[in-house]
């Protein structure tokens, strides 16, 4: 049997799973994140993966080529499930229609890769269509007492045009830009997303230039966006701009960059702009230099590496507030392995990760990373932090395990403890922060279970937390459960 008929059984067994017409993978399936770093780690995949959304484009190449019987027998079905949603979300000429109902006992405090909903109830409609030169997502969510008054949302709505290489896109759509599972320190799907532009490179084919063909695939996104929500400077912009390449297929390198940026009563002309750009006047401290500062910049990086005498993954992300000789100073940090599983009843991964998100200088250490002098709403989109689901200066360990049952059920279990909002532990000034404003010590353990269907899946999850340490009437109660229902128009 040829590798391309074996391929396509495989796929046909995988399953139908939750297929979406669209040109790229959205932050809300885990599993499929799961299997494609499962294979990125075997060295099945060659492209950068730790921006999301991640486009499906040079992905499904990689994997066309695969010899099926040149891989280990437990990835077969990893292989089919990925190929499987491919071929199906980059099928050109089709739509796919769904509703979802969820309800759950009180809003959700933390969010991690993966999590959909918000609130303690939300119905969802959503349409999703894709032609050889446009894309689209229509979704609209009307929420029940929703924590941040916003009844209904166009969350994750957009529509998208093929450039070339490139695909532009008008709407809001979350972004993951990390290696992370729990969290993720510059972008992460904790904030609603922000209206606005963005710039994706389609296939991540390597530089033609000699000198820098050795960075290998690569591919960037940028964006502007507005933050219209209720600020201390009103109408402000968020700017951000990634650039991910791998030398090697073990060896992601990730190099981000994102800015607060003009608004009401703020400079945002050109000349400002390439200041943002540039870096320079970051945090001044002159009168005539504050006058015209060009944002709130964070910038740093992460790595991830494919130990393979280890069979895991290690990987790390730096990001800093300031400036100083032209490099992010005043870092927040986040380390973490991932590794497979594999037996007769689970299939899948193992992550363990440690964030701290105060800074690494003795001086300046707190209500650091996600405030700012000028910009004094902060970091922060409809009272979440736009970057880590915990905010500042809070420190927490998490491991946690993802996969498939031996009846094909998904499944994903996590513990989490820390300690949120440190600093105020140590003053008795006021934090700044949209989790806790007294410092908490807290535990978490969460499951989640999901059942697929013809017509489309089920999900159920809990979470346990030790300590109501939440300050804003989002976590009334130590347990939190919730369920989901998603029908399927196919």
């Amino acid at each position: 049997m040829s590798c391309y008929i074996a391929v396509g059984v495989i796929a046909c067994l995988a399953g139908q799973g939750a297929v979406q017409a669209e040109p790229w993978i959205d932050t809300r399936d885990p599993w499929l994140r799961g299997d494609i770093e499962r294979l990125a780690q075997a060295g099945l995949i060659s492209v950068p993966i730790n921006t999301w959304p991640l486009m499906w484009a040079s992905l499904v190449n990689d994997l066309e080529i695969v010899e099926v019987n040149d891989i280990p027998t437990q990835l077969h079905g990893t292989l089919g499930r990925v190929l499987y949603a491919g071929r199906n979300a980059t099928r050109s000429n089709q739509s796919h229609r769904s509703v979802s109902v969820s309800v759950a006992t009180e809003s959700q405090t933390l969010r991690h890769y993966g999590d959909s909903s918000r609130e303690g109830a939300e119905l969802r409609m959503r349409s999703t269509g894709l032609t050889d030169h446009m894309a689209y997502n229509l979704e609209l969510t009307h929420s029940h007492d929703p924590w941040d008054g916003d009844k209904t949302n166009y969350d994750n709505s957009y529509f998208g045009f093929v450039l070339g290489n490139w695909i532009g896109l008008i709407g809001n759509i979350e972004k993951w830009w990390g290696p992370g599972w729990s969290s993720s320190i510059m972008l992460s799907n904790n904030a609603r997303p922000t209206p606005g532009l963005t710039l994706h490179r389609n296939y991540s084919d390597p530089f033609e230039l000699k000198p820098l063909k050795w960075l290998g695939p690569w591919t960037t996104n940028l964006f502007i966006s507005k933050l219209d929500d209720k600020r201390f400077i009103d109408s402000a912009k968020l700017v951000g701009l990634t650039l991910g390449f791998r030398p090697t297929p073990s060896l992601e390198i990730n190099l981000r960059r994102t800015a607060q940026w003009g608004g009401e009563g703020r400079p945002q002309g050109l000349k400002n702009f390439i200041k943002l750009i540039g870096g320079v006047s970051d945090n001044c401290f002159t009168v005539d230099c504050r006058a015209s500062e060009p944002g709130n910049q964070l910038a740093g990086y992460d790595i991830s590496w494919a130990v393979p005498w280890l069979n895991t993954t290690v990987y790390g992300q730096k990001i800093g507030e300031d400036e100083i000789g032209k490099k992010p100073a005043k870092n927040a940090r986040q380390v973490g392995l991932k590794m497979p599983v594999n037996t007769d009843l689970f299939n899948g991964m193992l992550f363990v990760e440690y964030e701290d998100t105060a800074t690494d200088k003795s001086l300046g250490r707190y209500n650091v990373i996600y405030n700012h002098h000028l910009y004094k709403t902060g970091y922060r989109y409809q009272g979440r932090a736009i970057g880590a689901t915990w905010d500042n200066d809070s420190k927490v360990f998490s491991i946690g395990a993802l996969g498939y049952l031996a009846n094909g059920d998904q499944m994903e279990l996590r513990y989490t403890e820390g300690t949120i909002n440190r600093d105020s532990f140590y003053t008795t000034v006021p934090s700044t922060h949209s989790v806790s404003l007294q410092g908490s010590d807290f535990q978490s353990l969460s499951g989640k279970w999901q059942h697929l269907f013809d017509w489309g899946e089920v999900q159920l999850q809990g979470r346990y937390t030790d300590n109501l340490f939440e300050s804003y009437g989002r976590q009334e109660e130590k347990f939190r459960l919730s369920a989901t229902v998603v029908y399927r128009f196919y």
